[in-house]
């Protein structure tokens, strides 16, 4: 029984001394401290400069490429009805092509979680600028003036919501951009 564990511990130091290590990325703050460390069999999620979202588990990253299997669930018709089928395709990226990583607890599969970061803002924004348009809409139709009866007033407090709201969406967005937060570092770890 010895024996037989020795020559596992064997085998197992002999496999981790001879294995190729990978190349990874750093996510650093300006600081220099590690956020998150991205290496072949990790979870990525990101956007590109194009808009492309990028969900999937890394396969390899080498010669400042990641290569990345995403898998994607959906509907398909058969004979019989609607039958859930997934699809899993391998990708390539340029690291520096990579606009934001979605690094934070906040995220999942690329979206942000929760009413707060989502749609608080988008409703803030739709119902400024809503309330400033119907309001300056039904004013002019009737004929009067914006001073009168202290109409200017909920103008600006819609104005403000509407300001806050983009406020909130620029800061989100400036946030997570790679160069802004942080920097990205690749190590080439090669022997």
């Amino acid at each position: 029984m010895k024996q037989t564990l020795f020559f596992i511990l064997l085998v197992s130091i002999a496999e981790a001394s001879l294995s190729q290590p990978a190349d990874f990325i750093v996510l650093r703050k300006r600081n220099n401290r590690t956020l998150k460390t991205y290496y072949p069999g990790a979870f990525i999620s990101a956007t590109t400069y194009n808009g492309f979202s990028i969900n999937g588990f890394i396969k390899a990253i080498r010669n400042d490429s990641v290569i990345i299997l995403q898998q994607q669930r959906q509907l398909v018709g058969t004979e019989f009805g609607t039958a859930v089928d997934t699809v899993s395709y391998t990708m390539g990226v340029d690291y520096h092509e990579i606009k934001a990583f979605h690094y934070t607890s906040q995220y999942t599969w690329g979206r942000k979680r929760g009413f707060a970061e989502v749609t608080i803002p988008k409703l803030m924004k739709l119902g400024g600028i809503g309330f400033l348009v119907l309001e300056l809409v039904n004013t002019a139709y009737r004929k009067e003036s914006i001073s009168k009866d202290n109409k200017l007033v909920p103008l600006g407090i819609a104005a403000g919501v509407a300001a806050t709201g983009f406020a909130i969406t620029y800061f989100q967005n400036k946030a997570d951009k790679a160069g802004g937060k942080y920097k990205v570092v690749y190590v080439k770890n090669s022997k």
